[in-house]
């Protein structure tokens, strides 16, 4: 439910167990269509910065069940394990969130191994 009578004011919050996706898309649902937000790095820490009323603490638990809903969803999706065709995602509990997914790639290098390598070249220059 949106907020509109709440001050507008500049805060940080912690990124963690927040998805940049689930944030960015649902922020102006909880508090209106002038509320802005950007991910935002913190005295080394990610996480967002807002524009707009603050967050409630019920919203942000909101916005972090939604967060590992869509990343378990993003995970199943990506996995290569197969799926039983019955329509019952009942195994989508016992998804590893964290589960490492092998990436079959004909490059060597990545890119941004490629990126630092040649920022070294011209900064040698």
């Amino acid at each position: 439910m949106p907020q509109s009578m709440s001050p507008t004011t500049d805060y940080w919050i912690s990124g963690y167990g927040l998805s940049r996706h689930i944030v960015l898309r649902q922020l102006q649902y909880f508090l209106g269509p002038s509320s802005t937000v950007r991910p935002y790095s913190y005295h080394g820490r990610e996480g967002f910065l807002i524009n707009g009323p603050q967050l409630t603490k019920e919203q942000i638990e909101d916005l972090r069940r939604q967060s590992e809903q869509y990343e378990r969803q993003q995970t199943m999706r990506m996995s290569t394990k197969p799926r039983n065709g019955n329509g019952n995602d009942s195994d989508d509990d016992d998804c590893d969130i964290n589960e490492i997914v092998s990436i079959n790639s004909s490059r060597r290098h990545s890119p941004s191994h490629s990126s630092a390598t040649q920022y070294r070249r011209e900064r040698h220059r």
